[in-house]
C-alpha cells in the first residue's frame, strides 16, 4: 500500500481520462517523493501524514509514470501530459519547508547560528 495517496480513497485527485494510475505507480511515487525529501534534508519518518503537499506530488508523479507508459509514440499527447505533471511536481518540491511539512523547528536553534566568546 503507498504510502502518500491510496487508488480508491484518492482516486479523485488521481483521475484522468486518459489513464489509469496504479498501485505500482503510487509505489513509485513514494520513493521519489522520499527521495525529494532526503535530498532537501528532511526525514521523512518526522512527516505527520497525511500531508496534502506530499500527496499532490506524489499524485503528480504517479500521473507522469501512468501518461509515459501509456504513450505509443514519440507524438503521443500523453507525453506533453506526462511533462506537465513532472513539471509541476518539481515545482512543488522546491517550495518544501519545515512549515509545509508540518516539521517543528527546533527551540534555541537557528540556521548559522554560532556562539561567540573571548579566546
Amino acid at each position: 500500500m503507498a504510502k502518500y495517496l491510496d487508488v480508491i480513497t484518492d482516486a479523485a485527485l488521481l483521475a484522468d481520462p486518459s489513464f489509469t494510475v496504479s498501485e505500482a505507480h503510487l509505489a513509485a511515487a513514494d520513493i521519489f517523493v522520499d527521495l525529494s525529501l532526503h535530498e532537501r534534508g528532511f526525514n521523512p519518518e518526522d512527516v505527520t501524514l497525511p500531508n496534502a503537499v506530499l500527496s499532490e506530488i506524489a499524485a503528480n508523479w504517479a500521473k507522469r509514470l501512468s501518461a509515459t507508459e501509456g504513450a505509443i509514440t514519440e507524438n503521443s499527447p500523453l507525453l506533453a501530459k506526462a511533462r506537465e505533471f513532472e513539471k509541476n511536481a518539481q515545482a512543488l518540491i522546491k517550495k518544501l519547508t519545515r512549515e509545509a511539512l508540518g516539521i517543528t523547528v527546533p527551540a534555541g536553534t537557528a540556521f548559522g547560528q554560532i556562539t561567540l566568546g573571548r579566546g
